[in-house]
């Protein structure tokens, strides 16, 4: 019974690690996931900014007609 007893502590000793260390893994991969959510923000807006300026430059050209002859 003794022997039994101490087996069944050292796996629950087991598990409370194993699940400490997932808990730690979970904070660290919401961490990375919320840096790289604030990066595709960053980098949309970035890509807006790119966008209007490319379409603000498109605007300003003169527009010119292909006559066919």
């Amino acid at each position: 019974m003794d022997k039994e007893l101490q087996v069944l502590g050292e796996r629950v000793s087991r598990l409370v690690e194993i699940s400490r260390r997932l808990a730690e893994e979970n904070r660290a991969l919401k961490a990375r996931l919320g840096d790289a959510v604030a990066g595709r923000e960053d980098l949309e807006q970035r890509v807006a900014e790119a966008r209007a300026r490319v379409e603000s430059a498109l605007a300003r050209l003169p527009i010119t007609q292909d006559v066919e002859s």
